[in-house]
């Protein structure tokens, strides 16, 4: 028979038990937040980046919204290479979307602006970065050839589509460890000494 001591004991070690396990799965989570949070891509961010010596085509991107691109099949045109067919309004049109945290990589770099990819393929990509009146701290935007309205014409795959009015604003994202990688440069003096400095020493000369 248990006495009162006992039970007491007892159920202290069980209290003790779940808090330790409630810290440890907190802990987890905090942790796991922490490799899982993003931030959205910004010329200060990759300025950041870019000065820590970390290339911008290891970095994962990932995108913030869907977006859909559309385009008319020419006439005889009965293949596409990617995303479906629709017949709309007595017209076939090619859709091709992108899932919002669809993940990308970085395929060319230049100015003010980066060429992301989603999937495999020669031209497929779509171009973030700087809008026109975009600051140091806007996201890098999905930039157009041309605007038609609230439709941004691009190029994808080596065909003309329009981005639909929904998907305009995508921006990128990247994960916030990459900010937190600093490269460090240290070394120790190793110290001279005068027979070192007088061997150095150039010879004197007649």
């Amino acid at each position: 028979m248990l006495t009162n001591f006992c039970l007491s004991h007892l159920m202290k070690q069980n209290i003790m038990k779940k808090y330790s396990y409630l810290a440890v799965l907190s802990s987890a989570l905090i942790l796991a937040s922490c490799a899982n949070s993003k931030t959205y891509f910004t010329p200060a961010i990759r300025q950041r980046v870019e000065a820590n010596s970390v290339p911008l085509t290891n970095i994962q991107f990932y995108v913030d919204r869907n977006i859909e691109l559309r385009r008319e099949l020419d006439k005889g045109e009965t293949k596409v290479t990617a995303g479906t067919v629709k017949f709309e309004n007595g017209h076939y049109v090619n859709i091709i979307t992108l899932k919002k945290g669809t993940p990308g990589v970085c395929t060319n770099i230049f100015p003010g602006k980066l060429s992301i990819s989603f999937e495999m393929g020669s031209g497929n990509y779509l171009n973030f970065g700087r809008t026109r009146m975009g600051t140091d701290n806007d996201p890098y935007r999905v930039l157009a050839n041309s605007w038609v309205n609230d439709y941004g014409i691009i190029t994808y795959e080596g065909k003309q589509y329009h981005i639909e009015e929904a998907g305009t604003e995508a921006s990128v994202l990247i994960k916030t460890k990459w900010l937190k990688t600093t490269k460090v440069e240290k070394r120790a003096m190793k110290g001279r000494t005068v027979s070192e400095s007088a061997s150095a020493a150039p010879a004197p000369t007649h």
